[in-house]
């Protein structure tokens, strides 16, 4: 099932991920926007700006995804920043090559493991963000790399709005932002929490992302000056940071996951392999829904055993996640989504699907080890030239481990929260066992659509943890194969199955009908927001589409030549 395509260049600076979504749901939907030559998707419009004016000054697809990125890591401090790490899939329109890019890394070497004992320093992973920008930037970009940060520098010392995305990140981490005096000196005035509307100032993260832009690279963070004061802000939280383990941090590159899009005429996704696992999940199911050849006629006529057919193909894909992690450590975990891309282990799959969902022990082994995490985002961008980035980051969940550094501003993760075997996660299950320098399985899926002859179709992703697979296979079946535009194929209400726990969540807005019907096939069904998608699409006039998701409030911009 994997294409001649050399493999893409994938940079993928992976740290940690995957969130639920943070936000309050805001309406009414938008229609996408076009644009002739070149856009970017974001959920802040004014991080869509500033990455649309670093491509008109000449800049590369990577320099606007790096340029949004240190944004939304401003105004959205509750998802991202340079205190997390990420994946990003590149398109080259020059080779017709993708690349990924992994900027992701656990902290702890076996013996700093052995002294382990609960506490916030020790939820903290090696901030990857800022080595796989540079990876990227050095192969791709062509701004200046001071200039990649000087806007989000800016922004930090001018202030911005609090928007309802980060005012409700605020008012549910009251209690923790009243109990940390770094987070109060940001996120409080006179002793009240800041609400919708109130001006944010971050001068002294302001002031970091400025030198580490004049510095020319990431050395100054991983083996500079700045080095020492993570490790001492880290460590002064009950955290075991070692000076090596920032000089040995390492942004490395892999090999995609490559799968073909069932009746779409040859087409391509595009994916992260594990330790991101969202791609190998999506794309399972994907293929195992290809095989009933869905037209939009399905939605309208049977929408019950549509929508039933979906949620057991889920089922069995997050089956399959249980066998995935770090392929350093997890055996065969290649194998394993080799086989989840194979149309013909999907064809098998699907001839267990019937007119019933089934006991978890059915579809497959149980994963226990879902993601929980809240502090997620993810653009997408494609320049002039045809290049292309899919782009998702993250601190874990709300505001990371809630440590904020007084001297350089930088809100730390906590990728290792859902890794540790101490305790049981904020959903009641069992997380990765933890093993020294592991990568964190994460469903992170910046994805990349290419068609037969491997001309860039679709830029997507999304932030929502364990929400991101099921909720891109779903945007992708309602635009190509439901035949919805755009705007629908985003908005239209989602629904989630993971296997485990044994139900179906549905968003607040599915038609109340619908889920009558799905009930009848013997799911139970809560709802939940879910997904917060950000999607470029290049029409067959050539023209773009540019699409921010609506439930986080995001617009999307671009320009002509």
């Amino acid at each position: 099932m994997y294409s001649n395509l050399p493999y893409p260049s994938i940079v993928t600076f992976c740290l940690f991920f995957l969130s639920t979504c943070s936000s309050a749901v805001v309406g009414p939907p938008p229609a996408p926007r076009e644009f002739p030559h070149a856009a970017v998707a974001a959920d802040h419009e004014l991080c869509s700006k500033l990455g649309t004016q670093a491509l008109k000054d000449g800049g590369h697809a990577v320099d606007a995804a790096i340029v949004t990125a240190l944004c939304v890591g401003v105004v959205n401090p509750h998802s991202a920043g340079i205190g997390g790490g990420g994946f990003m899939v590149i398109y080259d329109r020059e080779s017709s090559k993708c690349t990924l890019a992994y900027i992701f890394k656990s902290s702890l070497s076996p013996a700093e493991m052995n002294t382990m004992r609960p506490s916030e320093g020790l939820m903290v992973g090696v901030p990857g963000e800022l080595r796989g920008f540079e990876k990227a930037w050095k192969k791709y970009g062509k701004l200046k790399w001071e200039r990649l940060f000087q806007p989000a520098a800016d922004l930090c010392k001018k202030g911005y709005k609090v928007h309802p995305s980060l005012a409700t990140a605020i008012a549910k981490n009251a209690l923790n932002i009243t109990n940390s005096n770094s987070l109060g000196e940001i996120f409080t005035r006179n002793g009240k929490m800041l609400v919708e509307g109130d001006i944010v100032k971050r001068p002294v993260y302001g002031k970091t992302l400025e030198e580490i832009g004049k510095s020319g690279g990431a050395d100054i963070f991983y083996n500079g000056k700045m080095s020492k004061t993570v490790v001492k802000d880290i460590n002064g939280e009950g955290g075991i940071f070692t000076l090596d383990d920032l000089k040995e941090y390492i942004a490395g590159d892999a090999k995609p996951v490559i799968a073909y899009l069932g009746h779409m005429n040859g087409a391509k996704i595009i994916t992260p392999p594990p330790p991101a696992g969202g791609g190998a999940v999506m794309s399972e199911a994907l293929q195992i829904l290809s095989g009933y050849n869905f037209k939009p006629s399905d939605l309208k006529d049977h929408p019950g055993l549509t929508y039933h057919r979906m949620i057991e193909a889920f089922k069995f894909a997050h089956a399959s996640l249980t066998y995935l992690g770090d392929p350093r450590y997890m055996k065969d975990a290649d194998k394993v989504v080799k086989k989840m891309v194979d149309q013909t282990h999907s064809n098998n799959l699907r001839k267990f699907i019937d007119n019933r969902t089934h006991p978890v022990k059915y579809y497959g082994p149980i994963n226990y080890r879902t993601d929980v995490t809240s502090g997620t985002t993810h653009l997408s961008v494609v320049d002039a030239d045809g290049n292309g980035v899919s782009l998702t980051s993250s601190i874990n969940k709300y505001f990371g481990s809630k440590i904020r550094s007084k001297k350089l501003g930088i809100i730390y993760n906590d990728q290792l929260a859902d890794s540790m075997n101490h305790w049981v996660n904020e959903y009641g299950l069992v997380p990765d066992n933890f093993l020294p320098h592991r990568k964190p399985l994460s469903l992170a899926c910046p994805a990349i659509i290419v068609d037969k002859e491997d001309n860039l179709q679709m830029v997507i992703g999304a932030a929502g943890g364990r929400y991101i697979p099921t909720t891109l296979a779903q945007v992708i079946m309602n635009y190509y194969w439901f035949g919805l535009n755009l705007k629908n194929a985003v908005a239209r209400p989602r629904l989630h199955s993971q296997l485990f726990p044994e139900m179906v969540l549905v968003e607040e807005n599915f038609s109340h009908k619908l889920i009558k019907k799905i009930k009848r096939f013997g799911h139970r069904t809560p709802t939940q927001i879910m997904g917060v998608v950000q999607v470029i699409v290049r029409e067959k006039s050539g023209k773009l589409l540019a699409l921010a998701d609506y439930r986080k409030g995001g617009i999307a911009d671009g320009y002509k030549k």
